[in-house]
């Protein structure tokens, strides 16, 4: 009986095929709380960026930032933020990323947020002390302009 269970798991790692466990949770974005006109505009600025980051999150299946792989800038990702309307800036948590890496994962931001909030116009991705960034805008990206 072991070696029917045993060639069975292995007939099922030769597919492919993953344990559940082994699966990504089904992401839910947090409960929002209804916003006041008491609520200052940062708050509204934050809670877009909050959804734009969680877009980004369910493109990928992903519950959070640690479901991406040790060793990549997207598990990096140290905050966010919009600074002004349509633009999202990521900022990594070290200093460690520079040119095709931030630009990868700013394409790879916009690619899957753009295309859920069509008001999300640049992703800028920045190192933790600003000295690196680059930027995408949403007409880089066929299909989404």
């Amino acid at each position: 009986m072991k070696r029917v269970a045993t060639v069975a798991l292995l007939a099922l790692a030769l597919t492919g095929c993953v344990s559940e466990s082994s699966l990504p949770q089904v992401y839910s974005p947090p409960v929002v709380e209804t916003v006041t006109q008491e609520a200052s505009a940062e708050d509204l600025s934050q809670a877009w960026a909050d959804t734009q980051i969680n877009h980004f999150l369910n493109g990928y299946g992903a519950a959070s930032l640690a479901g991406f792989m040790e060793g990549t800038p997207h598990r990096n990702i140290d905050s966010w933020s919009s600074p002004e309307e349509g633009v999202l800036v990521v900022v990594l948590s070290s200093n460690n990323w520079r040119g095709k890496y931030l630009h990868s994962l700013s394409f790879d931001i916009m690619g899957k947020a753009g295309w859920e909030d069509p008001r999300l116009e640049k992703v800028r991705v920045t190192t933790h002390d600003g000295s690196a960034w680059e930027e995408t805008r949403r007409t880089s990206i066929a299909g989404l302009h």
